[in-house]
């Protein structure tokens, strides 16, 4: 294994690092994290991997070999890389230094981040970002990036079954399909399934839009590998559920059924409904737990979890 930087956006703190150890499970690339930093994470793992992750990435924007780490008044190399030539770039507003090479005749980068500077080389950079959105829109829909990050996420792999129970506008979906997985979006509305279809079929991917209750899901036991989803959590659901609560707990217990062992499930809920608590509850093992403000009455917890 080789000393990596991964340069992240700066859309979160936690969610880009989950997104990195996933990519790399997802790919079957080591991956031992060294040290997190602001839009910056230090791990050893395998240059070989690197375009296809940031070839899928949500927040990942670019992977590099570390050829040292610097202060203003020492270096330590990993690798010579012969550098002669830095081209640098601050983050978060860090403050660049002089740094002595040794007369190599190579570019470099120089990232400089919490008083430190990483030299190295850029190997991958991500291409794609915010997708083109289809004509169909819902308030509160769901960020593409962050639909793509949560996909990453659930871990599903080309052609496995991917599911998002409450499909909205589709995004979740639409995300899976772009990577070659085997996509499915239901909703009990359906006006959000044709205008799912709508999505689907604007941006050019095949997803399979079904009217179905998210509690009596028509797939058989075990046969769905990844979920992930927005559920509703606000006035909408009084037409479906008494309560989010009893939304959500409905739907776990179904999600449950139709997951294989071994599935990953990322769901997104308001703060006000505890989620980790919930998924532990009904029997699901919670991995990791990511709190986001949205706004001023709106913080989403964005939580991630394997079925047994």
């Amino acid at each position: 294994m080789e000393v990596l930087y991964f340069l992240t956006s700066g859309f979160h703190k936690t969610l880009p690092i989950e997104e990195i150890v996933a990519l790399n499970e997802i790919y079957g690339c080591p991956l031992e994290i060294m040290s997190v930093h602001t839009n910056v994470v230090l791990a050893r793992g395998s240059i070989n991997c690197s375009t296809k992750i940031t070839d899928r990435s949500a927040f990942i924007k670019e992977v590099g070999k570390v050829c040292a780490i610097a202060d203003e008044n020492t270096i330590s190399w990993f690798d010579e890389c012969n550098v002669g030539k830095l081209n640098f770039k601050s983050v978060a507003g860090a403050r660049p230094f002089t740094i002595k090479l040794r007369g190599g005749h190579k570019k470099a980068k120089a990232i400089f981040v919490e008083g430190f500077a990483i030299i190295g080389k850029p190997v991958s950079v991500r291409r794609n970002g915010k997708g083109k959105r289809g004509p169909f829109f819902s308030p509160g829909s769901m960020d593409p990036l962050l639909a793509r990050a949560m996909v990453n996420i659930s871990r599903v792999r080309p052609n496995e079954k991917f599911l998002d129970p409450f499909c909205g506008t589709g995004t979740f979906a639409i995300e899976a399909s772009k990577i070659g997985a085997s996509a499915y979006c239901s909703d009990l509305d359906p006006t959000m399934v044709y205008g799912s279809k709508i999505n689907a079929e604007h941006v050019g991917t095949n997803v399979e839009c079904l009217w179905a209750d998210a509690s009596a899901l028509p797939f058989k036991s075990g046969s769905i590998e990844a979920i992930a989803s927005d559920p509703p959590y606000g006035r909408s659901i009084v037409a479906w559920a008494p309560s989010p609560l009893d939304l959500i707990e409905e739907f776990l217990k179904e999600a449950k059924r139709v997951m294989r062992s071994g599935a990953w499930i990322v769901l997104a809920m308001s703060e006000n409904i505890s989620l980790y608590q919930i998924l532990s509850d009904i029997g699901f093992k919670v991995n990791k737990c990511h709190v986001m403000r949205v706004h001023r009455s709106l913080t989403r917890v964005i939580c991630s979890a394997i079925r047994p």
